[in-house]
């Protein structure tokens, strides 16, 4: 009987299923349409789909867009928020931001808790944690019998400094469960122990808002995977991307938005790491939307805020990555000025792109690719779902008679403006961050990616693309490698002249401890315990701050000072300046520790790399590329067919079961002993490879 770890990844238009088994070593991938629903039904149809039975399983994880669905969409429970009294309008203030200046006719989004639901109570505590005013207990029954009246589900408690003494937060909760059946409470001191109010509160307004949505969802699916006969442990994928037992999901759901591209980040890494690269940056395109990130040394980057929605900021430490609402089924439309616009409006997987058939005529992205010869309409997820050119070619047409354009120029037109929001997007997480993406491989993943990863690296001048044997579900392949990971954080707020080391490495040594003690309780041997310490830093009197990782919990003169020079080192990458050293101060904001369980390696068995002769060409059709401006005779080969060590040069279509790869004129590919495709994109490498696995594949192919 195989021993499967199994991994599945919900995303707006399909549900991707990873299986591992442990004994072969061998992976396989299913795709599923999403059923938004109940999404639970597509996860279901996956594991049909790839034939696993229940007992065959030793592992199950899960990402899935509930999550932030139910923030966007604003379908959380009824929530309400206790405060400090004189803070009410808090979460309504926020940062006095908005996403257009110039936009007069913009409206904000609803806010998760509206201002009547928001309540008071008289407490003060001070920035150093002492008792001012204290606790007003009648204040918090009058707002609990506010809460019972109003039908309120669910209740977030943030009071003003808190995150330095959590007495009154602890105290008011205690009451509120005394007088209140059925409804959930949870406090910012024990979420998020953080400075800034407006941050901390919308965190825990936005983790009660989901504690019901997402309790719900978790208990439908083990009913459904217990019914179908698994009894085992089930693991959820968080925005840090690791994974959370259930039990902390449904303490903390708002931890766990954005656990899909998350792990795509995660996916991209480990591609990126057996095909010799270790910096990369990794492009996740699917139906609705693209996800990119940046891995610098095999680490990805992390964020400690992050917003849903606009003014919403969530701040659990996350993979920091931009979204982009460019995908497979991102509609073209023309505006009021007569110019061609792409997104961000999808057609999401219902109705879908026109080609679906499903009701939809406007034309999408993927439109625009079958109708340019790229998609093959009788192959599409395997041949198993017939696409429809003819629907394709009516809104693209249509498209172009309304901008005054011949067919074939708005469907490239469609592409390049598409390319054009994704290159922008990929020069923001590096560039504008200090990073010259000359230096980095892009790691393809997603449905969709493989039609536009090799334009966006050339015009970015990235020397190679990595595309992997399954680049549709990267996203489930970095949740099945994603680790057992809890944060923890306590406020520091010292400046470092006046830090107490002594101090500052008692709160490690006690983080430390705290991590190791949930790390024993989750059963993680010693040897696969990893407990990573990080300091939060910034100049005193910003508001914004950067998290450096640190080697060990003893903190002395000299690991200060280290740290004061890393803090500035970074910053100058970052913002091209620093600022003098005897006019700003640095202030260290909290102490972080990340405790992580280390999951078992579950990497592909290589292949033994091998000349081939001749390739097999599947087929050869008129595909249209806009190096040349027209439809060239272009040969097809099937990814199934590909051995290690094949070598090929654009121009060539690349066909398979979950995507179509695109290799241009001028770019060259050949397949390494992973069955990764490693596109030379014919631009100068300034790098030299990372390991020896990638230099010998090179030479040996």
């Amino acid at each position: 009987m195989r021993k499967l770890r199994v991994a599945v990844d919900i995303g707006g238009t399909f549900t991707d299923l990873v299986a591992h088994d442990d004994d072969t070593r061998e992976q396989f991938a299913v795709k599923s349409p999403s059923t938004p629903s109940d999404f639970i039904d597509g996860v279901m149809n996956a594991l049909e789909k790839a034939e696993i039975e229940p007992q065959e399983v030793v592992s199950f994880k899960h990402g899935s867009t509930i999550a932030t669905n139910a923030i966007i969409e604003r379908r959380g429970a009824k929530t309400g928020l206790v405060t400090t009294k004189g803070f009410r309008d808090v979460l309504a203030a926020g940062r006095a931001n908005r996403p257009d200046l110039f936009n007069s006719n913009w409206d904000p989004s609803p806010p998760l808790v509206p201002r009547r639901h928001v309540l008071e109570a008289t407490e003060r505590i001070d920035y150093e944690g002492n008792v001012l005013v204290p606790l007003d207990e009648g204040d918090v029954r009058v707002a609990a019998r506010k809460i019972r009246a109003r039908g309120l589900e669910s209740i977030a408690v943030s009071y003003l400094n808190s995150f330095m003494n959590q007495s009154h937060e602890l105290r008011t909760k205690e009451i509120l469960l005394e007088e209140l059946d059925g409804v959930d409470v949870c406090t910012s001191s024990e979420i998020l122990p953080e400075i800034r109010e407006f941050e901390r509160t919308s965190t825990v307004a936005a983790n009660a808002y989901l504690m019901p949505v997402i309790d719900g969802y978790l208990n439908r699916l083990l009913e459904r995977l217990s019914a179908w006969g698994y009894a085992g442990q089930v693991f959820v994928t968080h925005s840090g991307g690791g994974v959370i037992s259930l039990n902390a999901a449904r303490t903390v759901p708002a931890r766990i938005c954005h656990s899909g591209p998350a792990g795509g980040v995660i996916g991209g890494l480990r591609i990126g790491k057996l095909a010799g690269f270790t910096n990369v940056i990794t492009f996740d395109m699917g139906g609705t939307s693209t996800d990119l990130s940046l891995v610098e040394k095999g680490v990805p980057t992390i964020a400690s805020e992050w917003r849903v929605d606009w003014n919403i900021p969530i701040l659990f430490p996350a993979v920091d990555l931009v979204a982009i609402g460019a995908g497979g089924g991102t509609v073209a439309w023309v505006d009021v000025g007569g110019s061609l616009r792409v997104g961000p409006r999808s057609a999401g997987a219902d109705p879908g792109p026109a080609c679906y058939d499903k009701g939809n005529s406007e034309p999408t992205i993927t439109d625009a690719q079958v109708y340019l010869g790229r998609i093959d309409p009788e192959r599409f997820l395997g041949g198993e779902f017939k696409l429809r050119p003819e629907r394709a070619t009516a809104a693209i047409e249509g498209l172009a008679a309304k901008l005054g354009l011949s067919a074939p120029e708005t469907a490239s037109g469609i592409i390049r403006i598409a390319d054009a929001s994704m290159t922008a997007a990929t020069h923001l997480i590096s560039v504008e961050r200090g990073y010259d993406p000359r230096e980095f491989a892009l790691v393809c993943g997603g449905g969709a990616g493989g039609l536009h990863a090799v334009a966006i690296a050339h015009e970015l001048g990235i020397p190679h693309v990595i595309v992997p044997p399954k680049p549709g579900v990267t996203s489930a392949l970095g949740i099945m490698h994603g680790d057992l990971r809890h944060d923890f954080q306590r406020p520091v707020l010292q400046q470092t002249q006046d830090l107490d080391a002594a101090s500052l490495s008692a709160q490690l040594v006690e983080l430390e401890a705290q991590a190791r003690e949930v790390l024993d309780g989750e059963s993680i041997p010693p040897d696969r315990q990893v407990v990573e310490l990080s300091l939060d830093v910034r100049y005193y009197g910003q508001t914004p701050y950067m998290n450096l990782r640190i080697d060990g919990s003893l903190m002395d003169a000299a690991a200060i000072e280290r740290l004061e020079l890393r803090y500035r080192e970074q910053y100058q990458r970052e913002f091209g300046y620093q600022l003098p050293a005897d006019m700003a101060r640095i202030e260290v904001v909290n102490a972080r520790a990340a405790a992580i369980g280390l999951v078992a390696t579950v990497d592909p068995q290589p292949s033994a790399v091998r000349a081939t002769g001749d390739l097999q060409m599947r087929d050869r059709r008129p595909v249209f590329f806009e190096s040349n401006g027209e439809f060239t005779d272009t040969p097809i080969f099937d990814r199934d067919l590909l051995s290690p060590g094949a070598r090929f040069t654009g121009p060539a279509i690349v066909q398979q079961s979950d995507t179509t790869l695109l290799i241009p004129p001028g770019a060259s590919a050949q397949v390494d002993q992973h069955l990764n495709i490693l596109i030379d994109t014919g631009v100068t490498d300034l790098r030299q490879p990372t390991s020896t696995n990638h230099a010998t594949t090179s030479e040996g192919a």
